[in-house]
């Protein structure tokens, strides 16, 4: 009985592993390669973008495969104007145009050249029309340290902006960056072997645990006795356990 339901248990974890698992990492999707400012949780805010004036922020990173940005525009009193963007870094210099047209609420996106590494940047977005417009910004505890500035002023709220892949990638085409990232700001001896390692012993371990507890489980509440029925008293195996 004990081998029959070992053996139940472990076909169980890989049509798990097979059916959900592997599609879920296996999946496209859209991908952000950083986003400096989230957009809010609680209260939705506005930061003002008046006409041919520029509201920008630092302490943001564009990451060696970041080619798209976006962020929402705040137009109620018609089409939005056209937009430059400006992002700068050591060694970077980036400028996209967005067209007039975007409607209120619209997400804004333009393609820029990716970094051939990770750079720190100073993002400026520049309406270059004449209708007042805004964009939308955090100012609750979402709020980043991309705190937006207008003509040296701080605005106390960080704008909604993003940086993205350019198309659809699955979550294992990015893992070996995705544990790069996981020791920025860690203690000197969290190495990317050491993650690499724990992932490893978490992929193998953790199912191998399960069958553990599963057949301790088997051996502790006396399975294998339980199935052994006396022919000659049927009924006095069920009461030894029901006692």
């Amino acid at each position: 009985m004990r081998r029959w339901a070992i053996a139940i248990a472990v076909l169980v974890l890989l049509v798990g592993a097979v059916k959900i698992v592997r599609p879920f990492v296996a999946a496209q999707r859209d991908q952000a390669t950083e986003v400096p400012s989230p957009a809010s949780l609680v209260a939705t805010s506005t930061v003002p973008l008046a006409p041919r004036e520029p509201v920008c922020f630092s302490n943001a990173v564009a990451e060696r495969h970041s080619e798209v940005i976006r962020f929402k525009v705040s137009s109620p009193a018609g089409p939005a104007p056209a937009l430059r963007v400006t992002i700068k870094g050591p060694g970077y210099d980036a400028r996209a145009d967005i067209p007039a047209g975007l409607q209120d609420t619209q997400m804004a996106q333009a393609f820029i050249p990716a970094p051939g590494r990770d750079v720190p940047v100073r993002v400026c977005i520049r309406n270059e029309g004449d209708l007042p417009i805004a964009l939308f910004s955090s100012n609750d505890r979402t709020r980043s340290r991309s705190i937006a500035v207008i003509r040296g002023t701080s605005t106390g709220k960080s704008v909604w902006f993003g940086f993205y892949e350019p198309s659809a990638r699955a979550i294992t085409e990015r893992i070996p960056d995705t544990i790069q990232r996981m020791t920025v700001f860690r203690p000197h001896w969290v190495k990317v072997w050491l993650l690499w390692a724990i992932a490893i012993l978490l992929l193998v371990g953790a199912p191998v645990a399960v069958i553990w507890a599963y057949v301790r489980s088997l051996r502790e509440d006396g399975v294998d006795d339980l199935m052994k029925v006396d022919v000659a008293r049927p009924r006095a195996w069920w009461r030894r356990y029901l006692d």
